[in-house]
Formats: structure tokens, C-alpha cells, sequence
């Protein structure tokens, strides 16, 4: 069985519309543990969310948020696209009392009449920040922008050498940079054909490099991109206050972990567990999906626009430092940003 619930008991098939609304029935009678449901919303989201839609409203109408435990990307598939009413009844019980439940679903729906609520309900004094961290940008005038594409492909890691890959791990790093003398980049984890992430805006280069400075602390990396793909002008931000590189980090084999990252579509032959799908063999990440949301996200050193979430993968794609690694775009300067953040 694709879901494996860490707790509440086995899972309940479904196969069905009407598995469906048995599942529902559970969330309302909240006679399921949370963790348990929220394992199986993520299964729907990830294979059947049209399923899901005839139920969008009775879940917001009948306040059952706080029930369902069900992480932002699935809610932004589960939950996209939901009606104005569902908005409404939304902006409502924020304008009355603010939840965070409530603001999560209202930023999953993704409609032109959501943001326009988010925008308001920001500059009104909700919590901006919090927005930002999963991926959603209020600017000074007009609706909430969403820097991240809700569709989403599951990476893959597999070993070995494969000469011309889409997305090749473990190059040296000499291949991505123009100046290898004067970078402070030491690792590369991967390089991705942003053209097979659906729905990331349209960028000038071919890849995006997802690399790493000799540190084991928190940081960014901002790079410009040049026409033959290769960064320059990198420049290595520390989130921790320790600006001072981590020598043990700097002497990782450069021959470890060759290989390529392979994205696939969700479907019935992930495992969903715990809220996510990085228990099936051999996934170590997401592209596509808004970013994990624990974290603040770059913003664009030149414009100061939140930049775009292409992915989040975990170190184990290449192993230099512990946590998560993500990259980001802005389309409008051409940089690009890799970040590293802990576990939770």
C-alpha cells in the first residue's frame, strides 16, 4: 500500500470517489487521527485530486482545518482553485480572528480572488513574513504574487555515470563556474533542466546549478548566470552570524555521489508518509512546490523581489553538510540562489 501512516493505524483504501467521501466523513467526525488523515490527503493530492473538489467547501465551511494536518504543497493541489465562496468564508473568519490554518488555506487556493484577500489582509497587518517563508510575496500594490509553481516531480537519485544527463550530480566544480581560482563554491550537488519543472517562469539559461561554499553553517549562495551556463559574481551570505568557513567541509572527495537526478510525476507508486513522499526508494527531494515554509526564503539582491522556488532536495543527493538544499531563480536579474537550511 502507497501509504504508510506513522500513526493511527492501517491505511483505508482509496480507490474511489466513494473512499472518498468515507474519508471525509472521518476528518468530520474526527474520529481519525490527524497525522493519520493528513497521509491520506497527501496520497489524494498526489495521484487523484479531482476526487478531492467536491469536498473543498465542506472542509473550509465546516472549519475543519485545524483537523486535517495536511502540509502546504498538498493543500495547494487539494485546495486550488476552490470557489470565491470558499475565499469568502476564508477573508471572513481572518478579518474576525486570525488562524493560521485559515490563512494556509486561503494562500493553497491560488486564485485571482485569493490573492487579492491575501494582499489586503497583509497590508492590513497580517503576517507577512510568514507568507514569505512559503513562498508568497506581497508587493507594495496589487495582488499576492506566488513565487513557486504547485506542480510538482518527485527527484530521484540514481548512482553511476551517465555521460549527457538532464540533470547530472557531482560535476566538478570547474564545469559551473567561470572562475574556479576565486569562487567560494567547493561542492556541487546537481545541476536541473528547468525546462522539465512545469510551471517555473521562463529563465535564459538551460540548468540552474545547485551548489555549496565550504561551510557547515546556514548560507545562501547568489550567483549571476552567463550564456554558456556558468556562475559568476558568487557571492556566499551567512544566515548563522558564522561567516567563517568550516575547513572540515572543504576536503569532501569531489569523486563521491556521481551521478543524475531523475524528476517523475507523483503517482500510486510513491510512498506517502509523515506528510511527504521521501520514503519511496530513491527520492531525496521535490522540484516544483512551494519551499518547506520553516525558513526565509532569498530575495533577490538586485530587485529585492522573493525569489522563485525551483526546488528543495535533501543533502543526501550529494552528501556535503546535513538538511535541506533548494534552489532559487529571479527571472527578471538572472539569479540564481542555493540555500541550505537544517532539518526542521
Amino acid at each position: 500500500m502507497p501509504i504508510e501512516p506513522v500513526h493511527g493505524g492501517d491505511p483505508m483504501p482509496l480507490e474511489s470517489p466513494d473512499d472518498v467521501a468515507t474519508l471525509v466523513g472521518h476528518l468530520e467526525r474526527r474520529d481519525r487521527e490527524p497525522g493519520w488523515l493528513g497521509d491520506h490527503f497527501s496520497y489524494l493530492a498526489g495521484t487523484r485530486p479531482d476526487w478531492f473538489r467536491p469536498f473543498q467547501e465542506t472542509v473550509i465551511a465546516g472549519n475543519h482545518l485545524p483537523f486535517w494536518e495536511v502540509v502546504h504543497d498538498d493543500a495547494c493541489v487539494l485546495l486550488a482553485g476552490a470557489s470565491d465562496r470558499c475565499v469568502e468564508t476564508l477573508a471572513g473568519r481572518l478579518r474576525d480572528r486570525w488562524s493560521h490554518d485559515d490563512m494556509w488555506a486561503l494562500a493553497a487556493i491560488g486564485t485571482d480572488a485569493a490573492r487579492v484577500v491575501i494582499a489586503d489582509l497583509v497590508r492590513a497587518g497580517g503576517d507577512r513574513q510568514d507568507l514569505e517563508d512559503s513562498g508568497i510575496w506581497v508587493p507594495p500594490t496589487g495582488p499576492a504574487e506566488y513565487r513557486f509553481t504547485p506542480q510538482r516531480r518527485a527527484v530521484m537519485l540514481e548512482l553511476g555515470d551517465f555521460p549527457g544527463a538532464d540533470n547530472p550530480v557531482g560535476l566538478p566544480v570547474e564545469r559551473i563556474v567561470s572562475d574556479p581560482a576565486t569562487t567560494p563554491v567547493v561542492w556541487h550537488y546537481a545541476s536541473f533542466r528547468l525546462g522539465r519543472i512545469p510551471g517555473l517562469p521562463p529563465f535564459p539559461a538551460e540548468r540552474a546549478h545547485l551548489v555549496a561554499p565550504a561551510a557547515a553553517c546556514l548560507w545562501t549562495v547568489f550567483a549571476d548566470i552567463g550564456a554558456d551556463g556558468r556562475y559568476f559574481g558568487e557571492e556566499v551570505r551567512f544566515e548563522s552570524g558564522d561567516d567563517d568557513p568550516d575547513e572540515d567541509y572543504a576536503g569532501d572527495d569531489p569523486g563521491f555521489g556521481v551521478g543524475r537526478a531523475v524528476l517523475r510525476p507523483y503517482g500510486p507508486d510513491l510512498i506517502y508518509s509523515n506528510g511527504n513522499v521521501h520514503s519511496s526508494p530513491g527520492v531525496v527531494g521535490t522540484a516544483g512546490g512551494p519551499p518547506i515554509g520553516l525558513y526565509p526564503n532569498p530575495s533577490c539582491p538586485s530587485c529585492k523581489r522573493l525569489m522563485f522556488h525551483a526546488l528543495t532536495v535533501e543533502t543526501y543527493i550529494r552528501e556535503h553538510g546535513d538538511g535541506f538544499r533548494s534552489l532559487y531563480l529571479c527571472e527578471d536579474c538572472h539569479k540564481v540562489a542555493s540555500t541550505a537550511t537544517g532539518w526542521n
